[in-house]
């Protein structure tokens, strides 16, 4: 193995760990947002003005709530399960941060050569430094909606600049896509666009949730939408995937991506079925966004290395696929 080899094999690692650390943090924003404790730390970067929060309201001034007030509203009653939970989801943000900045370091150190790397490593501290504004925003509105939307939907692009960054690492090439597979790559991003659009319907189902209850939610034309999308989703990206498993090309990395993909949105469904059952169970809340979330990542990497596939681990031509 050559130096080359043994450091775009460390990148990788370190990516897929940043990665890891990025879905860690979803898993805590996703967890505080289901306990309603968004205002736990009602200032932003401290938390009540103290860099570890207090662990019971007489630690507090006794007008607390009016000096933390945002937005012209005061600060929720002190709840330590909510600030304990918004403050580690904060640390668990910082945790992120200092991997990023060794993915950066170490890219920027061992990788110097390889812009189409670089590119998207440097991508990353900029949309990290733009999700931290962002989370400022949410609190500074108030847990206003859309910012938590548009909130969540950063996360996205900076998983997904991770995940790039990581596939670049590897021998690919770019192939030509003939005939049927362009309709099979249409397929895969229709699917892909419908799972993002179901994502965001359901940011709206939770909106409706926390505004009317569960009981009013089945006759909600936006939970009928999300509920009913579901199913094209799921079949959409299940025939993609019967059709990457079926390329004569060998395609390892798309064909893993998309199983990953296919097993996140049955289990999606499977979330959200049970969630209409079990009267929106924190638990399943949890478990059905981040599956989804994981989806939108999967499924993007797995369209890319439709394009960009090791064609036999070898730098040589990569045939042109018949119809």
């Amino acid at each position: 193995m050559t130096a080359e080899q043994r450091h775009l094999l460390r990148f990788r690692r370190l990516a897929l760990g940043v990665f890891g650390l990025f879905f860690l943090v979803i898993v805590a924003g996703v967890t505080v947002r289901v306990l309603g404790a968004g205002m736990g730390c009602p200032d932003w970067p401290t938390c009540y003005g103290q860099l570890i929060p207090p662990t019971h309201e007489s630690q507090l001034p006794p007008d607390y709530r009016e000096r933390y007030a945002v937005a012209g509203r005061l600060a929720e009653p002190f709840d330590p399960r909510k600030t304990w939970a918004e403050y580690l989801n904060r640390m668990v943000s910082v945790l992120a941060g200092i991997g990023v900045v060794a993915m950066v370091g170490y890219a920027g150190v061992y990788l110097r050569g390889r812009p189409d790397i670089l590119r998207w490593v440097i991508a990353v501290p900029a949309l990290l430094l733009i999700q931290a504004l962002l989370g400022w925003r949410v609190v500074a509105t108030y847990l206003a909606q859309h910012m938590i939307t548009i909130h969540m939907l950063f996360s996205v692009l900076l998983t997904i600049a991770v995940l790039l960054a990581w596939a670049r690492s590897f021998l690919l090439q770019e192939r030509p896509l003939s005939a049927e597979w362009r309709v099979y790559e249409l397929l895969g991003w229709g699917s892909w666009i419908l799972l993002l659009g179901q994502v965001l319907l359901g940011a709206s189902v939770r909106a409706v949730v926390s505004r009317e209850g569960v009981d009013l939610l089945s006759d909600q034309i936006v939970f009928l939408i999300h509920r009913s999308f579901s199913w094209f989703v799921l079949g959409g990206w299940a025939y993609y995937q019967w059709r990457v498993f079926r390329d004569p090309v060998r395609q390892p990395f798309a064909r893993r991506w998309a199983l990953w993909t296919l097993l996140a949105l049955v289990v999606q469904v499977l979330s959200g079925a049970a969630m209409a059952y079990l009267s929106f169970s924190p638990v399943l809340q949890v478990l059905h966004l981040v599956v989804a979330l994981f989806a939108l990542n999967s499924g993007f990497i797995s369209l890319y290395f439709l394009r960009h596939t090791r064609y036999d681990g070898a730098p040589q031509s990569i045939p042109q696929l018949s119809a």
